[in-house]
C-alpha cells in the first residue's frame, strides 16, 4: 500500500486528543471490542487491563472528595476499560452503590444491566468486576452473600456471570463478567485475598503524590517480573481531605499527578505487563498506553488491530523535545508494544512532504508543536540497490524537481519507483531548517540523503522482492538487474559481459554461463557472491552472457 503525506500545520493544546487525565463527560478514544484480537488461550493474568476505582462515582453527588470518574459506565466500557470497582451497600435486601457514606444514585441492577447490554453488543469481550461490601447494612433479612447470589441467579444476569474461582483464559469468559469476590460468606469468583494487590490509598497532601506513585511503580515492576499465573491489581487512586482524587490523579499546578507519572512510565517501555490498573479520571492516552501492552502477545506474523492507530495518536501527546527525542520515544513505545516487526519511524517538523510504501500497518499522529510522528511496517528491510547507486541516481533528479515539499516527494518517489520497481521506497522531503532538531528518521544503511538549495531529500529502499540480482561492480555496486526466469542473452537487457557480483533473495538458484543460451563454461550458486572473480573455474568477471534461473 502507498500513502502520500503533506504537513498540515495545526495549533493544538497540550491535552488535545487526551493524555493522562480526563474530567469531561466524553473521551477521545474508543475500543469497544479490543479483546477480539487475542486468542481464546490468552490468560487473564497475562493481560494489561485498564480499570476504574470507584467506577460509579462519576457524578458530583458527594463533592470533589468522593467523585473519582467523569464517564458513565457505558462510556467507560466503550473507551476500553475492562475492570470495574463496584461498591455495594446492603439495604432492604438489595444493593445500592456507594462511595463510603455517599449514595451514588445508582443500584446494582443498573450496573449489571449496563454490563449485560455492553456484552451483548460485544460478545467477545470480558469484564472484571470487583464486588465489595460498602458502608453499613440496614433493614436486611439475609447475608450480603445471599443477596449477591439472588442477583446472580436472576434470568437477566445469570448467563453473563462466570461461576469459576480461578484465573481464567479469555476463551472461558468471553461475553461474561468475572467477579473479584471481596466479601465474606462464600466463594463467588476469584477471591480478593488471592490477588497480588497494591491499594495504599491514603495520600495526606499533594506533596505526597510522588510517594503514591513510587508504590504504583514498584507494583508495576513486580507485575512485570512476577508469576504469569498471578493476577496483579494496582490502584493508582488516592485521596484525603488534603488531596482530593482529582488532584492525586491529575496533579495541581507544577505538582504532577499519579496518572501523569504512569503514562510516561508505560509509554517509556519500562514494563511489558501491567496487570489490572484501577484509576481515577484516566485520560485517553493512559487507557491506550495500557491497552497497547497487550499487542506484544500477538505473533509477529499476525496483523495488528486497527485500534493501534487511535492508540498511536493518543500516546504521541506524551512525547516532547526535538525530533530526535521524539523519534526515540515512538521507537521505544512501538518496539515494546509490537516487537518482532520491521518498523520504520519518523519525527518531522514543518515543512515536509512524503510519499511511501508500507506493508501492514501505517500510523500517524496529529500535528503537535509543529511535529508529526509516523510509524509503519515493511515486509523486510532488505534493499537490492546499493547506497552509492541510489545516491547517484537521486542526485541526477534533484535539479528537475519543483513545487512544494509534497510535490517534490511525489515526483521523486515516482521516478525512483520506476527506475527500481523491484522493491519498496519511502521519500521524505524537508524544507530548511533540517537537522535532528527538525527531523529524524530510520536509516537502515541503503538510503540516500542529499541536499539541493532549500530542500533535503531522504530516500530509503526496503522489501526487495525475491529474485536473482546481477550487479555491474563487485560488492553489489553499480547498475542492477533482477531476474526471476532464465535469460539466454544478457545483451537484450544491456548487461552482456559486465557481471561482477550477485545477490540472491529467496529460493532461487542462478547458473551463469560465458556464452549466450547457457553455453560454454558455467557455474551455479544459491548464495550471494560479492565478487565473481573469486569463483573457481574463472575468470568470470565481465564475461557472463546468459543466466539460468531455477527454484531450489
Amino acid at each position: 500500500m502507498f500513502v502520500v503525506l503533506g504537513l498540515l500545520t495545526l495549533a493544538l493544546p497540550a491535552f488535545a486528543g487526551g493524555r493522562y487525565y480526563n474530567h469531561s463527560g466524553s473521551i477521545e478514544t474508543s475500543h469497544p471490542n479490543w479483546m477480539n484480537a487475542f486468542p481464546d488461550s490468552t490468560s487473564l493474568a497475562s493481560m494489561s487491563l485498564p480499570g476504574t476505582h470507584d467506577t460509579m462515582a462519576f457524578t458530583n453527588a458527594g463533592g470533589d472528595l468522593t467523585q473519582t470518574q467523569s464517564l458513565n459506565l457505558r462510556a467507560q466500557l466503550d473507551a476500553g476499560l475492562r475492570a470495574l470497582d463496584i461498591r455495594c451497600r446492603h439495604i432492604d435486601d438489595a444493593f445500592t452503590i456507594h462511595h463510603g457514606v455517599v449514595y451514588l444514585n445508582v443500584n446494582f441492577t443498573d450496573v449489571l444491566t449496563t454490563a449485560v447490554q455492553f456484552l451483548n453488543a460485544n460478545p467477545r469481550e470480558t469484564l472484571v468486576m470487583r464486588v465489595k461490601k460498602e458502608h453499613t447494612e440496614e433493614n436486611v433479612t439475609r447475608s450480603f452473600a445471599q443477596t449477591f447470589e439472588w442477583y446472580r441467579n436472576q434470568p437477566a444476569f445469570n448467563p453473563y456471570i462466570w461461576r469459576g474461582n480461578w484465573v481464567p483464559t479469555l476463551g472461558e469468559v468471553r461475553g461474561k463478567i468475572v467477579i473479584l469476590d471481596d466479601f465474606s460468606g462464600g466463594t463467588y469468583g476469584i477471591p480478593w485475598s488471592s490477588l497480588a494487590l497494591q491499594d495504599d490509598w491514603t495520600v495526606p497532601t499533594i506533596f505526597d503524590i510522588d510517594d503514591k506513585w513510587n508504590k504504583v511503580r514498584a507494583h508495576l515492576d513486580a507485575t512485570n517480573t512476577g508469576s504469569p499465573s498471578t493476577l496483579y491489581v494496582n490502584f493508582l487512586s488516592g485521596s484525603s481531605a488534603g488531596a482530593y482524587p482529582n488532584a492525586v490523579a491529575g496533579g495541581v499546578g507544577a505538582t504532577r499527578g499519579v496518572n501523569d507519572f504512569a503514562i510516561d512510565y508505560l509509554v517509556g517501555a519500562h514494563v511489558q505487563r501491567a496487570g489490572i490498573l484501577m484509576m481515577d479520571f484516566p485520560g485517553a492516552g493512559l487507557i491506550d498506553a495500557i491497552l497497547a501492552l497487550n499487542y506484544r502477545m500477538l505473533p509477529a506474523s499476525s496483523s495488528l488491530p486497527a485500534d493501534l492507530s487511535t492508540i498511536f495518536r493518543n500516546i504521541s501527546y506524551t512525547l516532547g523535545g526535538d525530533a530526535e527525542s521524539r523519534w526515540y520515544g515512538i521507537r521505544d513505545f512501538i518496539h515494546n508494544a509490537a516487537p518482532g516487526r520491521n518498523w520504520h519511524f519518523m519525527a518531522l517538523k514543518q515543512s515536509w512532504g512524503a510519499w511511501m510504501h508500507y506493508d501492514g500497518t501505517f500510523l500517524q499522529s496529529d500535528a503537535m508543536d509543529g511535529y508529526t510522528h509516523l510509524a509503519f511496517t515493511s515486509r523486510t528491510v532488505t534493499s537490492a540497490v546499493s547506497k552509492s547507486a541510489l545516491e547517484s541516481y537521486v542526485n541526477g533528479q534533484l535539479s528537475s524537481l519543483s513545487g512544494n515539499t509534497a510535490d517534490r516527494a511525489t515526483q521523486l518517489f515516482n521516478r525512483v519507483k520506476a527506475r527500481y520497481p523491484f522493491q519498496s521506497w519511502s521519500v521524505v522531503v524537508k524544507q530548511a531548517p533540517g537537522g535532528l532538531s527538525n527531523w529524524a528518521y530510520a536509516d537502515y544503511g541503503k538510503a540516500a540523503k542529499l541536499t539541493l538549495g532549500d530542500y533535503t531529500y531522504a530516500v530509503q529502499g526496503y522489501s526487495a522482492q525475491d529474485g536473482v540480482y546481477l550487479y555491474e561492480h563487485a560488492n553489489f555496486e553499480g547498475n542492477v538487474v533482477r531476474l526471476t526466469s532464465s535469460v539466454g542473452r544478457l545483451g537484450d537487457l544491456g548487461f552482456n559481459d559486465i557481471l561482477s557480483s550477485i545477490d540472491i533473495i529467496g529460493p532461487y538458484v542462478g547458473t551463469f554461463c560465458e556464452h549466450i543460451d547457457l553455453t560454454g563454461r558455467c557455474f551455479s550458486t544459491s548464495q550471494a557472491v560479492s565478487n565473481v572473480g573469486n569463483v573457481a573455474g574463472g575468470p568470470w568477471n565481465d564475461v557472463v552472457s546468459s543466466v539460468g534461473v531455477s527454484i531450489r
